[in-house]
């Protein structure tokens, strides 16, 4: 069998992008979007805020037009980061390596979104 590791998530952002740059000098940007569960009604326990990376052009293109509360379709992949902190404890932190990201617009009704975007969403 072979492993796949790709997500695609939707949600808003919620908190605005920070760029850094990587020893090369490529342009990184850290951003987190806020996703609801569909099979969770509850207002706030129904979400999860997960913490989005994005490199080199994309994360370019990206900087200047991405805002907070901002509707956006993000896939990529998941990376795990492992470390042990100084009092020897173990840490992990998941975040999503995006490879695209698109911007939603939430007065397009869903039926020409899955079209303009060639994605499936759950009614």
């Amino acid at each position: 069998m072979t492993a796949t590791n790709r997500v695609i998530l939707s949600g808003k952002v919620v908190t605005p992008p920070q760029r850094s740059f990587r020893p090369d000098g490529s342009p990184v940007i850290q951003f987190s979007l806020e996703v609801a569960d569909p099979d969770d009604s509850s207002a706030r326990s129904g979400r999860s805020v997960i913490d989005i990376v994005a490199f080199n052009r994309l994360a370019e293109v990206e900087l200047d037009r991405l805002k907070s509360g901002q509707a956006l379709m993000v896939e990529g992949r998941l990376k795990q980061r492992r470390w042990k902190t100084p009092e020897g404890k173990n840490r992990s932190h998941v975040e999503v390596i995006a490879t695209d990201l698109r911007m939603i617009n939430e007065d397009e009704p869903k039926e020409e979104r899955r079209r303009n975007h060639g994605h499936d969403e759950k009614t």
